[in-house]
């Protein structure tokens, strides 16, 4: 490994501990620093083309080419799975940075030849300056952060930070520093969007998504929130609370027409042992029968850490709680792994139900996940039912499952438990 490159695993603390050993240097010295952070593009799309390993090959490959453009002092950090910082010390202004940032642009969009093929992979860089954006280590990373979210907003290679930027900066904190009050407040609610049984048309549960209702911002988009929730850890009580909610309201259902069962999303960065334990000790406290409750990951999620992933589900599997791989077909997940998955479901992701009455490659990945489904004795779901037509293609097809605003929208608690009172059977 080159000199210039301290980590090529994913190791964002030590860029903290690094930032604070060269701005002390350049304070003393009086001399200007930039960080660079610097995000590869289309890292989804190639893994699922070419597989993981292959993209760990051409992140080494990126950071052999930054090497090519730095000066002995410089540090290259990967701080992501696809992202990575450049500290450079000694920098003469803003535009001695923008110089190095547009080289390393220019190196990055050079085609890349690999085991499968030649690809190319754009870059978008994030730019902040020390002492003339930023004095403190955070308040530098965070400048970068919204300079890279600049730069990927406009389409431009990198962007620079300025001033104008800090109306976005504040407003992101505001929602970080309102999170934990709002827990504390009761301001997280859970909606419900009803699931179907295809097959024989009954209610047959509902996912569970949890909403904010801000005290003076109204109701604040998931969008928003759970990034914010993710990056200042506060997405592990959410998280708790919400389960906690959702199996509360689901001992509350009306079970003359049957038992329902509900789905709660787990975010991987959750997919540790505590979850088997949290998720057993939630069911304790409501009484929930675990064949009512579903886990739901996202496939990228458990695949990103495989042998972990498939340990923790079989785990909640001899529990008799049920797994749903959410967002199925838009990750990377081989056969030869796939077929030790502890699923109990796939569920197809909305991108390829919504347009599948008009679009047919979009419905033959959707026959196709059904088919191997079905080939694995798995359940499978359809999110985005947004039409009837919809529901009769996916019923024909042989998918067991849906969900979508042609069957209802999220509603809160107590509407649907008015919902499952009032629900025939749809035809379709």
């Amino acid at each position: 490994m080159d000199e210039n490159v301290v980590s090529l695993k994913p190791n964002r603390p030590i860029l903290s501990r690094y930032l604070e050993s060269y701005i002390e240097q350049a304070h003393k010295q009086e001399q200007q620093l930039a960080l660079l952070l610097i995000q590869i593009q289309r890292g989804q799309e190639l893994a699922t083309l070419l597989g993981y390993r292959a993209i760990d090959r051409l992140l080494e490959e990126s950071a052999a080419r930054m090497c090519t453009v730095c000066r002995k002092q410089d540090r290259i950090i990967r701080i992501g799975d696809l992202e990575f910082a450049m500290i450079l010390p000694d920098m003469l202004n803003d535009g001695h940075a923008m110089l190095a940032a547009n080289k390393i642009v220019g190196k990055l969009a050079q085609p890349y030849a690999l085991e499968a093929g030649t690809f190319s992979a754009e870059s978008r860089i994030g730019i902040a300056m020390f002492p003339e954006h930023a004095a403190k280590v955070e308040t530098l990373v965070q400048y970068a952060e919204s300079a890279l979210a600049d730069a990927k907003a406009s389409g431009l290679p990198y962007g620079i930070y300025t001033a104008r930027s800090l109306s976005k900066i504040e407003e992101a904190w505001d929602i970080e520093s309102a999170i934990d009050a709002g827990l504390r407040a009761g301001e997280f609610e859970v909606y419900y969007q009803p699931k179907i049984n295809l097959h024989n048309r009954r209610l047959c549960g509902a996912e569970a998504l949890v909403r904010w209702h801000h005290p003076k911002r109204g109701l604040v988009s998931p969008a928003e929130f759970i990034p914010a929730a993710t990056k200042t850890g506060q997405l592990k009580p959410l998280t708790w609370s919400v389960l906690n909610m959702t199996l509360g309201h689901l001992a509350s259902w009306p079970t003359e027409s049957g038992q329902l069962t509900v789905a709660v999303n787990i975010a991987p960065t959750l997919l540790k042992d505590e979850l088997v334990n949290r998720v057993t000790d939630a069911m304790g406290i409501w009484g929930t029968k675990p064949d009512t409750l579903i886990v739901e990951l996202t496939e990228s999620g458990v695949m990103s850490q495989p042998e972990l992933g498939f340990d923790i589900l079989r785990h909640l599997r001899q529990k008799g709680v049920g797994v749903s791989i959410d967002d199925f077909g838009t990750g990377y997940s081989s056969l030869a792994n796939f077929r030790h998955m502890p699923a109990t479901e796939l569920k197809i992701d909305k991108s390829f139900v919504t347009n599948m009455l008009v679009n047919e490659p979009d419905f033959r990945i959707v026959r196709s996940v059904i088919a191997l489904g079905k080939s694995f004795d798995l359940a499978v779901a359809a999110e985005g039912a947004e039409n009837l037509s919809t529901l009769g293609k996916l019923a024909s097809s042989g998918c067991d499952y849906a969900q979508g605003y042609c069957i209802s929208p999220p509603m809160p608690a107590d509407t649907f438990n008015d919902f499952i009172a009032d629900y025939t059977p749809m035809v379709y």
